[in-house]
């Protein structure tokens, strides 16, 4: 989306036992804003990220709830359990996020070049 200034980001998807990365083109915001999800309750996003190449979304690439993103792409391998902390101590607190809710908009035919995953991260 020519709107949204680009830049590349890393996904780390929890797979099993095994860290799965992902390297993707989004529109990132380093901000901290107050979500009010569908049940009511209140979150502060510290990351607003938004994927508008969605080709291959849940079946060549994978992004869930508690996974990790870092605002740049970076080659790293996950050990263990604690890719917040490793990736942290290495590309600083702010460059790392955990993410909080995903909002999917896919759209048909005349709109479908705004189709786009939202990410909140914490």
């Amino acid at each position: 989306m020519e709107d949204f200034p680009m830049q590349k980001i890393t996904i780390y998807h929890k797979n099993g036992t095994e860290w799965d990365r992902y390297v993707k083109n989004a529109s990132y915001r380093n901000t901290s804003i107050l979500n009010r999800n569908k049940n009511g309750s209140n979150s502060t996003d510290n990351a607003l990220i938004r994927i508008f190449d969605i080709e291959g979304y849940n079946m060549t690439w994978f992004v869930l709830k508690d996974d990790v993103i870092v605002n740049m792409e970076v080659k790293d391998e996950i050990e263990g359990n604690t890719p917040i902390t490793q990736l942290s101590n290495k590309y600083g607190k702010d460059n790392v996020h955990k993410i909080i809710s995903i909002d999917k908009f896919i759209y048909e035919e005349d709109i479908e070049d705004l189709s786009h995953i939202k990410l909140g991260c914490g």
